[in-house]
């Protein structure tokens, strides 16, 4: 959850590396403080997606209505070929490999989060979290998109790309829109409120499963569970769809 991730100093003892700027520069922290199971389950969310393209793909076939798997991986394709093609227009097929990858990984890491991982924090071996006798917990396992540098890096890469789809059909002149402070600040809040946006309502979901179980941990949780899952697609979408209308109205500015 918000603020309980693993670092790095947990499984490192070494002072001198735990202690170091982060890729030599102070101001992101330092090397000890990397969220470990940000990094572990974001591997996770793209280890399962290749998987199973890895296992779909040797049995697509165009002689007939294929299995489960051709007919769910259809499905998706036409699902973010319609939402791409309706904001892009013919350009579409530029940026369908980006949106589809987004949406499947912030729907992955979404569901990621969704399970009964409190069973572990029962066995000794389980990592705790704290200095203080009184305040030792055990360590959460989360969705990544719970964490900001997750969300706020898929931001970045949508708004540079927002960006950079600006100069590639309108070429320099493009660069006479930023001549207006308005678009500058507008840089900054679209990226931000893409990223606090997943991030807070993943968090709010995470909180609203901890509250269910410390009531009822055997109904009430079911039910939250079901809800944080649909929730999970929902918020994949808004994030696919934003990114999508960012850069069809960057395509379609004159």
């Amino acid at each position: 959850m918000l603020g309980k991730n693993l670092p790095l100093s947990y499984f490192v003892h070494d002072a001198q590396i735990c202690n170091s700027p982060f890729l030599g520069m102070p101001a992101l922290g330092r090397t000890g403080d990397i969220h470990v199971d940000t990094i572990g389950l974001a591997a996770l969310s793209m280890a399962i997606i290749l998987v199973a393209a890895v296992l779909i793909t040797p049995r697509l076939t165009s002689e007939n209505a294929g299995g489960t798997g051709q007919n769910l991986l259809e499905l998706y394709y036409q699902f973010i070929a319609d939402l791409t093609e309706g904001q892009m227009g013919h350009a579409f097929k530029t940026f369908f490999p980006l949106v589809a990858a987004i949406f499947i990984f912030v729907l992955i890491s979404n569901f990621l989060g969704v399970g009964p991982w409190k069973i572990f924090e029962s066995f000794p071996w389980w990592p705790h979290l704290g200095h203080s006798p009184g305040h030792i917990e055990p360590f959460e396992i989360a969705s990544p998109t719970t964490d900001f540098n997750v969300t706020f890096a898929l931001a970045t890469v949508s708004i540079l790309t927002y960006l950079g789809s600006g100069f590639w059909m309108h070429g320099i002149k493009y660069l006479k829109l930023y001549l207006n402070p308005i678009e500058w600040l507008d840089l900054l809040i679209r990226p931000s409120t893409l990223a606090l946006r997943l991030m807070l309502v993943i968090t709010a979901d995470e909180l609203l499963r901890g509250a269910a179980i410390s009531m009822a941990p055997v109904l009430i949780p079911t039910g939250v569970m079901g809800f944080e899952l649909f929730i999970g697609v929902i918020q994949a979408f808004v994030f696919a769809l934003l990114t999508t209308i960012y850069i069809g109205m960057t395509i379609a500015h004159h």
